[in-house]
């Protein structure tokens, strides 16, 4: 019986010096917020720039800052490859003094049509707590607007008129 109850308070002394080690810090040194726009609907194809402002809230200087864009697709569940968006590269802020503000703008081009979130994240070297915006909706829309006989008339007429100016051309010069 006493070799239960060193084991067991052995047990319960290593639970306790435990708990607290691994625990993770929520505190942040950033906020950061998406100033515009508020949401996007826009067609393949549109360059955007995402305005955000990004806070130091501490009472220090903090150095090697960047930040970068990342978009979720809703209907897949993933993130999006942003090389395809050219926002694949984050943009360097580089040090912020204690309480000081910054208006970044990221550059973000529209490619696929899907429904997505869209967010912005700030991260320091010397801090490995990330900060993350809220999302804002971006909706890539398809173009659903071609009517069909404009599109055979544009393509079954257009080399129709210029096989006859070039027979025509010709024509003339004999």
């Amino acid at each position: 019986m006493k070799k239960y109850m060193t084991i067991l308070l052995f047990l319960s002394v290593l639970l306790i010096f435990n708990t607290g080690i691994a625990s993770a810090q929520s505190k942040s040194n950033f906020t950061i917020e998406i100033l515009s726009p508020t949401k996007v609907a826009e067609y393949p194809g549109k360059e955007l720039k995402i305005k955000v402002k990004i806070t130091n809230t501490t009472d220090n200087e903090i150095k090697d800052i960047f930040t970068y864009i990342t978009m979720a697709n809703l209907s897949k569940n993933w993130t999006v490859n942003l090389e395809d968006y050219s926002a694949d590269q984050p943009v360097t802020i580089g040090t912020m003094k204690q309480h000081e503000e910054k208006i970044v703008n990221l550059p973000i081009q529209l490619v696929y049509t899907a429904d997505y979130y869209l967010y912005t994240t700030v991260v320091s070297k010397e801090n490995h707590v990330i900060t993350s915006s809220d999302a804002i909706p971006v909706k890539i829309i398809g173009n659903t607007k071609i009517v069909p006989l404009q599109v055979q008339i544009v393509s079954i007429v257009m080399p129709l008129l210029l096989l006859s100016l070039l027979l025509l051309a010709m024509k003339r010069k004999r």
